[in-house]
């Protein structure tokens, strides 16, 4: 078959793989047919010029019909991005995570290190350990963090532990991207606790959301765009936060909707727990 050429998240030129998109969709918990036969199906609609963005919606849109809790997890990556443009929902998230690891968390407006206060995004403790999280977001595909996020998170870890009373015992930097090379290289040589997407392997972002069970509420298929920022808004941030649809016709989802709403959340959650 004549190969098509398309256009990858950083601009760069490729030819589309359906052994990649099989690829992706088994990582999500398709079997290897299904995979097989959305791929075939993507192949036959995209054209030369069309995004990796064009690729995943098409694959998308033909999974759902295999069961929206497959679905979910193949659009985790964007449902994270969708988590923005600030980056609160997202340390609200990596908190959540945290607890379910058995962490207590706190999210301090600023700590005083020894030259200037600094604002920490997450603080997780467990009465062994203090730990000082930066969760780096980022809204954009094809971005990647890089060394300078790496150094920057070690230096403000520096001055804060000058200050005995803060008695923090390590610093993770937690990231919704892939990690550069020299930014991966730093972390390891520094000590920081690097977890982004797809790294560490088995301890990637989306391997403890996967564990945790808190998938966002940016990846139900049922909301619009103006729905999900209605939920973010009010603090609803993952697919366990939806509970009731009292709640939900309060905050100005209509009743209709709410159901429909707590319906996809408890199949989200129930299928991958």
């Amino acid at each position: 078959m004549k190969k098509i050429a398309i256009i990858k998240s950083n601009g760069a030129k490729d030819f589309f793989s359906p052994e990649k998109v099989a690829n992706s969709l088994m990582r999500a918990g398709a079997g290897k047919i299904e995979a097989e036969k959305i791929s075939q199906e993507v192949e036959k609609k995209i054209k030369n010029g069309d995004t990796t963005a064009d690729i995943y919606r098409q694959a998308f849109f033909l999974l759902r019909r295999y069961g929206k809790p497959l679905a979910v997890r193949f659009s985790l990556k964007h449902a994270i991005m969708d988590l923005g443009p600030s980056g609160y929902p997202f340390e609200q998230l990596i908190g959540r995570i945290l607890e379910k690891e058995g962490y207590k968390t706190s999210f301090p407006d600023v700590i005083f290190g020894k030259c200037v206060g600094h604002e920490i995004d997450v603080i997780a403790e467990n009465g062994k350990e203090k730990i000082m999280v930066e969760a780096k977001f980022h809204n954009q595909p094809g971005f990647r963090t890089d060394v300078k996020v790496a150094l920057y998170v070690r230096a403000r870890f520096e001055d804060l532990i000058a200050v005995p009373k803060n008695n923090f015992s390590s610093c993770w930097l937690i990231t919704n991207t892939k990690f550069s090379e020299d930014a991966l290289k730093y972390a390891r040589c520094a000590g920081i606790n690097a977890v982004g997407w797809g790294y560490p392997k088995e301890r990637g972002l989306e391997d403890m959301i996967d564990a945790s069970n808190l998938y966002p509420i940016t990846a139900m298929p049922s909301l619009s765009r103006n729905e999900k920022r209605l939920l973010l808004d009010n603090n609803i941030v993952v697919c366990t936060d939806i509970k009731n649809i009292e709640k939900l016709v309060s905050i100005g989802i209509k009743k209709e909707k709410a159901e429909v709403c707590l319906k996809e959340a408890l199949e989200i959650t129930k299928a991958n727990s």
